[in-house]
């Protein structure tokens, strides 16, 4: 009686439980069933399908705070998202709250966690913030583990700060660039609406032909930050519209430039407006922060804008 020999490599691609093995049987109906058990060890035991994906941990990303040292202002922030670096390898960006996938080798690894701000109050342009130190966090996760990272930021320990406007007195904005058409609308120091602080600066509009343009008191050198990042940090509460920009100054010659349009908002917000690129200008000697607006059609009288914790931070 003929002898049936089967020969089946078994293979378990990252945990290989055997090699191969030798099946005999001495009749049609005994290889049918060894052929049979063979098929079930391939899929269960050994396959060729088993899932290679690996499990990963995760970091759980959410309720980033700010931590502000002597001379920087308020803690106030809007981080939006988190760059995330395992090692050198860039993971990607996170809008918060976020819940990042890693993958493991079984060491303990180093993540670098980057803060990051939507540029200019742009939903779709998200920036890692250059003026934020980064987390670093060191963890050795299990599969499926989730750990919750405590993300604390602070200014970088080389940011200069020209100016910080959290308006508990006197405050800069009293410059009036355009004098032709009457004095306008001022910034009044109140205490009624406040972010932090004890009080916060207030622009009312109470008629139909309502207008307001002020820049800093002081200009500032090209010179000092030629060539690096320059931002205007901004705590506001408004019920129409305002302008924010810069007045730029090459010997006789003055520009004024407003490139960002705040909108509304019913609640204290923040933005941050990139100014590296004008600032950075050779043609220019100085420049000033601006700020405008105006009420127009179908604007509620009284219109109220609020600000504070005014911020021009630079390398």
């Amino acid at each position: 009686m003929k002898t049936f020999t089967i020969t089946i490599f078994l293979i378990n691609r990252g945990r290989a439980k055997c090699q191969l093995l030798f099946i005999k049987g001495n009749n049609f109906n005994s290889l049918r069933l060894l052929t049979y058990i063979c098929i079930v060890m391939l899929f269960t035991s050994c396959s060729l399908f088993d899932n290679e994906d690996p499990i990963p941990g995760f970091l759980i990303l959410d309720n980033p705070t700010l931590t502000a040292g002597p001379n920087q202002g308020a803690n106030t922030h809007k981080i939006t998202d988190a760059w995330v670096f395992d090692g050198g390898n860039f993971l990607g960006i996170f809008p918060m709250p976020a819940r990042v996938p890693v993958i493991l080798d079984g060491t303990e690894k180093s993540f670098t966690i980057f803060a990051g701000i939507r540029n200019n109050g742009v939903a779709e342009n998200s920036l890692r913030y250059p003026f934020y130190q980064p987390v670093i966090y060191n963890a050795n996760l299990a599969e499926r583990e989730e750990r919750e990272v405590e993300l604390n930021f602070q200014y970088i320990e080389n940011a200069v700060f020209d100016f910080i406007e959290e308006f508990e007195g006197n405050h800069i904005f009293i410059e009036d660039p355009n004098t032709s058409d009457g004095a306008g609308t001022e910034i009044v120091v109140q205490s009624d609406v406040v972010l932090s602080g004890f009080s916060s600066g207030q622009i009312i509009f109470d008629t139909d032909t309502s207008s307001f343009e002020r820049t800093t008191l002081v200009t500032y050198d090209r010179e000092n930050n030629a060539g690096s990042s320059t931002f205007l940090e901004i705590d506001y509460k408004c019920d129409i519209p305002f302008l924010a920009g810069w007045i730029t100054y090459r010997n006789n010659f003055i520009e004024r430039d407003y490139n960002v349009l705040v909108a509304p908002s019913e609640e204290w917000n923040k933005i941050y407006i990139d100014v590296s690129t004008p600032i950075a200008a050779i043609e220019i000697d100085r420049y000033t922060v601006a700020l405008a607006s105006a009420i127009t059609e179908g604007n509620p009288i009284p219109s109220n804008i609020f600000i504070d914790n005014v911020k021009l931070v630079h390398f």
